[in-house]
């Protein structure tokens, strides 16, 4: 006769010091037994000392023991809790990374600007790419600056022309380089608009 048990029966039971609680993660658990994890609620002083640490470092400078005992902290303080402390600030840090290129809102601001010094960068363009759409946007830049002393239809499109030649050697795609064109069309219409009825 075949009998099939299920799997309560035939499994080990999962031991208590394993289990924790629902939905804690068993790293959790273990870092209340930390050594330098105190006994789970944090000391108030040691807190304030992290926040303290914190204030100093959002200035650019680390902290001394100077920068402590201005703040109210006592060198007895400062040794009891700072472990304490830069466990805290362990626990709470976030790294906040700067995107490596202009956005596409940036470029398109930018392009508006055509200050031939600030220049729209983006991901991925390498130095040799780098200097030959350096060329190009001097040439919109310049293209621009006529354009803003005789704003006429011809001087119009003779910048976007220019402006098609800069924004292909940089790795966008088709309709991300046409929002820039667009954009810089759109304000361009509006100048020439402003010139014929001044």
């Amino acid at each position: 006769m075949h009998q099939t048990h299920s799997q309560s029966e035939t499994a080990a039971p999962i031991p208590a010091s394993l289990a924790g609680k629902p939905g804690q993660r068993f790293s959790d658990a273990r870092r209340l037994h930390h050594p330098e994890a105190g006994s789970g609620a944090r000391n108030p002083r040691a807190v304030e000392l992290a926040d303290a640490l914190r204030e100093i470092a959002g200035c650019g400078n680390g902290a001394t023991e100077m920068d402590l005992s201005v703040l109210g902290f006592s060198v007895g303080e400062i040794i009891a809790h700072l472990p304490e402390a830069k466990l805290i600030l362990a626990e709470t840090f976030v790294r906040e990374i700067a995107p490596t290129g202009d956005r596409l809102q940036q470029i398109i601001e930018k392009a508006i600007a055509s200050a031939a010094h600030i220049m729209p960068k983006t991901a991925g363009l390498d130095e040799a790419s780098e200097d030959a759409a350096g060329v190009e946007w001097r040439r919109y830049c310049a293209a621009r600056a006529a354009f803003r002393l005789d704003p006429w239809w011809s001087q119009s499109e003779r910048v976007l022309v220019l402006l098609k030649g800069f924004l292909r050697r940089l790795p966008l795609l088709e309709r991300e380089a046409n929002r820039v064109i667009y954009a810089v069309a759109a304000e361009q219409k509006a100048t020439v608009h402003r010139g014929e009825h001044a």
